[in-house]
């Protein structure tokens, strides 16, 4: 199980194996297995490395923020409640991905529903979360293995199935499809979008002045947007808790910095971690898109990789930035209201709303344009307060405090399963 555990902990090695099993069923040449197995591998890598420099700013940005405006509550993490109950219900919850694996393959192959799921280290936090939901309700671990791979396997088809309906709006093709763990929040704000919006004021083309044509340039927007937020957090934190955050990024060596060189570098760390993770996007999805065939050939005809969603981050950079500040500003009103009608405070995951508010734009502005991206980020982000703070109560028996699980593909099954099983308990 520690073997299972660590692998599915690792997207880039179940990436590299599937290029490397694809390659080798389409009788590829030793040059062409070797050469598209790292590019795979590199390319996942890419992103994962990516992802961890937004991660180290976001993280320090997070707490300088927190502080800064003194908001104390639950986080929303799923890396950090997994962390918290491995040793758990690490085991069962490992059994639960083999055969969720098993059942998607099985569901690509023998039905209409294509897609394998790759984002397997997402189907582990799911397979954590309805663990926990289904043992505070009494059931045995067996049992607990059978309904929860059942539906995860199910989930694993049909969730980028039914978005398929969007995603290949947005990719412009069937080569690919999109898995990750706010697909839900992605479906709503697609229909939303389109109930709402219009198409024709696309985000990609909004209309700028001349004076402002540097926001054109991605890279120039992303910096600038990590800069703004920096800058207003800084003026409100003390100089304590901004050594704080600059401890986070800088170690030992936070005692030489001053605020704006601080400010200005992990801005620009911000941007670069973005176009890393986006050009290792491009490398990836030219590797594992080809090589993928080969694997379905053999084991599901027809199949179709499901991907992460930060594939899609460089077809509409526009949509992105407005989802990631639509999302964050709705989750800094939910902590305002949230006392006044008895819930517990969310605090913001900075990440979830980057990529998950990010992600939810781009699908609402290709339904409906710019205020389909609005709409569609500003319901993410109520998603993303209410559905935690409405399954903490579910995960209290797991033991770890001031934690819960964070997107709405985790929270809204366990919500479903508790209350439809609690039904015959």
């Amino acid at each position: 199980m520690d073997i299972l555990l660590s692998l599915v902990k690792t997207p880039s090695v179940i990436i590299a194996i599937v290029a490397f099993l694809g390659l080798l069923f389409q009788k590829a040449t030793l040059s062409r297995l070797i050469t598209g197995t790292f590019l795979s591998f590199i390319g996942f890598t890419m992103i994962k490395v990516g992802g961890g420099i937004l991660m180290k700013v976001l993280t320090a940005f997070s707490s300088l923020f927190s502080h800064a405006f003194n908001i104390v509550g639950v986080v929303p993490s799923n890396e950090a409640i997994m962390a918290a109950t491995i040793d758990k219900i690490g085991a069962t919850a490992a059994l639960i991905l083999l055969f969720s694996m098993i059942i998607n393959i099985l569901l690509a192959r023998f039905t209409r529903m294509k897609n394998i799921y790759l984002s397997l280290h997402l189907v582990l936090f799911m397979a954590f979360a309805l663990t926990a939901v289904l043992a505070q309700l009494g059931y045995s671990v067996m049992s607990i293995v059978i309904i929860a791979s059942v539906f995860i396997g199910f989930y694993m088809a049909f969730a980028p199935h039914v978005l398929g309906r969007f995603s290949r709006k947005i990719i412009g093709s069937d080569e690919y499809s999109i898995s990750h763990a706010a697909i839900s929040s992605y479906i709503l704000g697609s229909y939303m979008g389109k109930w709402f919006g219009n198409t024709q004021h696309d985000t990609e083309h909004l209309e700028i002045s001349n004076r402002f044509d540097f926001l054109r340039e991605p890279n120039v927007a992303t910096l600038l947007t990590m800069l703004i937020l920096l800058v207003i957090s800084c003026i409100f934190a003390t100089q304590p808790q901004i050594k704080d955050a600059m401890v986070m990024v800088y170690g030992s060596g936070a005692a030489d910095k001053n605020v704006l060189i601080f400010i200005l570098e992990q801005s620009a760390t911000f941007a670069c971690g973005l176009y890393l993770a986006k050009a290792g996007v491009g490398l990836f999805t030219a590797e594992i898109v080809p090589a993928f065939k080969g694997f379905a050939k053999v084991f599901a005809p027809g199949a179709v990789p499901a991907v992460d969603v930060m594939v899609l981050f460089d077809k509409a950079p526009n949509a992105t930035l407005i989802g990631f500040l639509v999302s964050f500003l709705v989750e800094l009103i939910c902590i305002l209201i949230f006392p006044f009608i008895g819930l517990p405070i969310i605090v913001p995951g900075i990440m979830a709303s980057f990529i998950t508010g990010g992600a939810a734009a781009i699908f609402g502005n290709a339904t409906g344009g710019f205020r389909g991206a609005i709409v569609a980020s500003f319901i993410n982000g109520l998603l993303l307060c209410v559905l935690p703070a409405l399954t903490l109560p579910l995960f209290a028996d797991l033991g770890a405090k001031g934690v819960t699980f964070a997107d709405p593909d985790f929270t809204i099954p366990s919500l479903i399963l508790n209350f439809v099983l609690g039904l015959f308990k």
